[in-house]
């Protein structure tokens, strides 16, 4: 084996995950059901839904703890959404079901639940989404790696001018605001809320 070729290749996200696909987002505390379309970035660092509104929610695909399909997806516990996804053939509605666990260990979940239009999508998503976030190189990646991913978030995160927002610089790095404007003046772009 030369020591030129890598040994662990980077993941590859399927094109049907970054085509996206259209899905239900609901959630039972706040018994609302949303259009959405759930996609991967191309590079694999983040799983991202879109709204009608095209409002748009980022999940890092280091977070994702476990994702599941069927039987083991969450079930809608309120009346509402049991009668808005027609819970009377409950076999028709697990075989659309994709949860999506993630948080910053194993005790703090979050549970994002989607449910498709067609019958067996939540399984694809479900294992390629799972692949992605269990390959060594995602947690394991090198300085280069990290910085592409924060570009790529800024990136997905412009404005309708299609501008790249102040207040995104200040949310990636919370802890340090001086630094941040100090870098942004180096650079000689806008610094202040107005901006």
């Amino acid at each position: 084996m030369s020591l030129l070729n890598p040994v662990l290749l980077p993941p590859t996200v399927k094109a049907y995950l970054s085509q996206g696909e259209r899905f239900i987002k609901w959630d039972d505390e706040t018994t609302i059901a949303s259009p959405v379309i759930l996609r991967v970035d191309p590079k694999g660092y983040y799983l991202y839904w879109t709204y009608q509104s095209k409002e748009m929610e980022l999940l890092d695909i280091t977070s994702i703890r476990d994702t599941r399909f069927g039987k083991f997806a969450k079930m809608p516990k309120s009346q509402k959404l049991r009668e808005v996804f027609n819970m009377n053939i409950p076999d028709n509605f697990l075989l659309k079901t994709l949860t999506v666990v993630s948080g910053p260990d194993m005790v703090d979940l979050t549970f994002h639940n989607f449910v498709s239009y067609k019958e067996n999508v939540g399984k694809d998503w479900a294992e390629d989404v799972l692949a992605l976030a269990k390959h060594p190189l995602t947690a394991n990646a090198s300085r280069s790696t990290f910085l592409d991913k924060i570009l790529v978030k800024l990136k997905m995160q412009l404005n309708p001018e299609g501008k790249i927002p102040v207040k995104n610089f200040f949310q990636m790095f919370p802890a340090d605001r001086k630094r941040v404007e100090a870098a942004l003046s180096a650079c000689h772009l806008p610094k202040g809320k107005a901006h």
